[in-house]
């Protein structure tokens, strides 16, 4: 039996509804196996490192318009013209998962958890994510973001109709702003899992246990949306803060696709807010492995909390490689190539637990 956790957008004075829902799975015979990337076309990124005794391993996956339902009948209304995900790119993105190997994935660009569910069933079944929720965003296109998870989501929580401050502006660049003078909003809500973590899983004892709380982000795109991002991250750093004055010995880790690299104002404000980056040692210097998006950029990150930073393993970190379109090409008009999934690539950490919580201490 597996247990997920579902989300229902339902349309009484646009607010949310929780509906927690238990999903009989008939067990799979044998996993479906992904497709070998050819390592050649890799341009970015590297090979998958090796666990290191004692952790907890953390990934964040933007699996580009994940869709496997008729565009006629999509989540919103609106719909959206991409097609089915192609057979060849799930199979390809199986294989990066079961590479990395982690125990907890954030997943951008989902359609529903029902297609979470499904590729789970057919590539993942022997992989123990046993757990997954997802909370449907605003998001016009119908994507999402989700967790699969090795252990028990405890907590989920979205942020949809948080008033992040403010105004949209009258333009946008030089162009006009369609939702100028609405309020302020997040694209697509920030999703909340709290996660509890066997003794066993990390080396502790039965009666031990870790808590993380993680929050998948997927900022506003787009050139001219940097005002909007900023207003995004300022709501995320205020939940943070909101999380840590209620537990202040929360572990938080928030990852995902920020549409933006660290020189630019809306990573800066997650710094602001007390945020670190688990990459910056390692992208001190640019090298092809430090970049996690095919346009040779680094806009996928996983930042802590000091709690969590200080269990932060620092020789962990890596952006998984994957096949790329070759230097230069547009992506608008050249196939992908053989092996691809997605135009961003799994970054991944490794956390190894020092303030494991006892159930039961003895005094």
């Amino acid at each position: 039996m597996m247990q997920f956790v579902k989300r229902t957008l339902i349309p009484v004075a646009c607010m949310f509804a929780v509906a927690t829902q238990t999903f009989a799975q008939a067990p799979a015979t044998k996993p479906a196996r992904a497709t070998k990337p050819d390592t050649s076309l890799i341009r970015f990124g590297e090979a998958a490192k090796p666990r290191t005794p004692g952790t907890i391993r953390v990934a964040t996956y933007n699996l580009l318009n994940f869709f496997d339902s008729d565009p006629a009948t999509r989540t919103h209304s609106e719909g959206d013209a991409a097609p089915i995900k192609p057979e060849g790119e799930r199979e390809a993105a199986a294989g990066a998962l079961r590479a990395i190997n982690a125990d907890i994935v954030a997943l951008e660009e989902v359609e529903s958890l029902p297609v979470v569910n499904a590729f789970v069933a057919k590539y993942l079944a022997d992989m123990g994510y046993d757990h997954a929720v997802l909370i449907e965003s605003e998001d016009p296109r119908g994507i999402d973001n989700a967790f699969i998870s090795r252990f028990p989501i405890t907590h989920s929580e979205a942020y949809g109709q948080r008033p992040l401050g403010g105004k949209q502006p009258a333009l946008e660049g030089n162009r006009p702003n369609p939702l100028a003078g609405n309020d302020m909003m997040f694209r697509r809500s920030p999703l909340r899992a709290d996660i509890k973590v066997p003794g066993k899983a990390f080396g502790g004892g039965d009666d031990e246990s870790y808590e993380l709380t993680l929050l998948a982000v997927h900022h506003k795109s787009g050139r001219w949306s940097e005002y909007w991002r900023v207003a995004e991250v300022n709501g995320v750093v205020s939940i943070i803060k909101e999380i840590e004055a209620k537990t202040p010995e929360a572990n938080v880790v928030v990852l995902g696709d920020f549409n933006a690299q660290v020189t630019d104002a809306p990573i800066k404000a997650y710094f602001e807010g007390g945020l670190i980056d688990t990459f910056a040692a390692k992208a001190a210097k640019w090298s092809p492995a430090i970049v996690s998006h095919e346009s040779g950029r680094r806009i996928d990150m996983i930042l802590l909390n000091k709690n969590a930073n200080d269990e932060f393993v620092a020789e962990s970190p890596f952006i998984f490689g994957m096949p790329a379109r070759p230097e230069g090409a547009d992506w608008r008009t050249t196939p992908p190539p053989a092996g691809y999934a997605s135009d961003h690539y799994p970054v991944v950490i490794d956390l190894k637990p020092l303030k494991a919580t006892m159930a039961n201490p003895k005094k």
